[in-house]
């Protein structure tokens, strides 16, 4: 079964909250911005290049599942927020995937913005499509390997309040060629940001 939509009247990439910028910070910038962080935890989650269900599971002792999900295509030259660049997306359509992680209680532990180029591995398009799950662990049922590379961390605003959050963003890489962009914003309730 798949997960409910947002059914404000904005659209979820207009959503602010939702708002991401893609950057490609050195690996010593990086560093630096998650070494800032007081919890040793929040650190962990910053700076691991993958398994973020995993760590959330972890963390909150509980299943994680999606509670909303919404998905468009857009053509590759309108591919919001510097993620085209990133991903050498010149022609052809992009995926942007908006969706929110949380616990059995429904409460949001992520905010996540997926942009990536379905055309460059069939079976992960197909778990792109799928709103049910969190990707992460469908991509590696699907068998498609993917590494990834941090590309930033810090700190963004959550929600209307604006109070801050951690969050990272990842390139996931399909052999030598960068399949999506990906940014998690951790609900600071769950996830401190508390920095130095």
């Amino acid at each position: 079964m798949q997960s409910p939509i947002w059914t404000e009247e904005s659209r979820v990439e207009e959503r602010t909250e939702e708002r991401v910028d893609f950057v490609a910070r050195t690996a010593e910038e990086i560093a630096a911005r998650v070494g800032r962080f007081t919890d040793p935890a929040t650190r962990l989650l910053l700076s691991a290049d993958g398994l973020t269900t995993t760590l959330l599971r972890a963390w909150t002792r509980t299943d994680v599942t999606v509670l909303r999900a919404a998905q468009r295509r857009v053509p590759a030259a309108e591919t919001p927020w510097g993620a085209g660049e990133l991903l050498g997306a010149e022609g052809g359509e992009t995926v942007v995937r908006h969706s929110v992680l949380g616990g059995p209680d429904g409460s949001d532990l992520s905010r996540n913005v997926v942009v990536a180029r379905p055309e460059l591995c069939p079976s992960a398009e197909l778990c792109l499509a799928d709103t049910s799950a969190p990707l992460g662990p469908m991509l590696q049922r699907a068998g498609t390997g993917f590494r990834r590379s941090l590309l930033d961390a810090g700190r963004r605003p959550w929600g209307p309040c604006g109070e801050p959050a951690a969050y990272k963003a990842y390139l996931l890489w399909h052999g030598e060629r960068p399949f999506a962009a990906i940014s998690e914003l951790f609900n600071p309730a769950i996830v401190p940001a508390a920095v130095r």
